[in-house]
């Protein structure tokens, strides 16, 4: 919960610069005509929830990037410690021991391996399929909260092209109301609002993508980590022929 209200007054700070660098732009070039910030304005609403999906997709993305690391994800310590425990063999004071290390780990890897040696008593076929289970099942949870990246980047681009058609739509509804020439000011503000609806989807798709992109193939590499990893313990436990 840190994580996520650090990253979104991080957001929060990079959106407020962001604005007060247009605007100092805007009166630097000593523009008469609508600033970008009346152009945002005039957006509304799709220009509002854009802003919404934009902080909370960065958002997400920052803290899933710090929280969701590699070693957090598969702590390879783990594993050497339990090799260190099985020095001599699995007897059951080592998997005692080496449930008690695994039972304090809330990573992917920690998670798999205590379930794995809680079917110890049913045999090696048992441990192996609990692995399975388990490792699927963190492999979608984590891959599940990735997927909303993904979710809010494409509507993202969806909300930007409504945004764009609404201000085109207003443009042309602008060219049929008046009888004579058309007065290109009225118009610059539809189509200010249809570049900007277009640019702020397109700013949020992208860098909401290549984070979903990179945080999915993490918990991919991940997964394949821990599957490795507990076979290594598991081979421990193989019956012999």
């Amino acid at each position: 919960m840190r994580r996520f209200l650090s990253s979104s007054f991080t957001v929060l700070a990079l959106i407020a610069c962001t604005a007060v660098a247009a605007s100092a732009a805007e009166a630097a070039a000593g523009g008469k005509s609508s600033s970008l910030f009346d152009l945002y304005l005039h957006s509304m609403p799709v220009g509002g929830l854009l802003t919404l999906l934009s902080f909370v997709t960065f958002s997400l993305a920052l803290t899933w990037t710090f929280s969701m690391r590699a070693e957090d994800l598969v702590p390879v310590g783990l594993t050497e410690e339990i090799h260190q425990l099985f020095a001599e063999g699995a007897t059951d004071e080592a998997i005692e021991q080496a449930k008690g290390v695994v039972a304090g780990s809330p990573s992917m890897l920690g998670v798999v391996l205590a379930a794995s040696l809680d079917k110890k008593d049913f045999g090696y076929g048992a441990m192996v399929e609990a692995a399975e289970e388990v490792g699927l099942a963190e492999h979608t949870k984590y891959s599940a909260k990735v997927g909303w990246l993904g979710l809010f980047s494409s509507s993202a681009t969806l909300l930007g092209l409504l945004g764009t058609v609404s201000g085109i739509i207003g443009a042309f509804l602008g060219m049929g109301s008046q009888q004579g020439a058309v007065d290109p000011s009225k118009l610059a503000t539809s189509i200010g609002e249809a570049l900007v609806c277009t640019f702020m989807g397109l700013a949020i798709a992208i860098v909401g993508l290549y984070f979903f992109f990179f945080l999915r193939n993490r918990v991919n590499q991940a997964a394949l980590d821990t599957s490795v990893y507990t076979k290594e313990v598991l081979d421990y436990f193989r019956p012999e022929r």
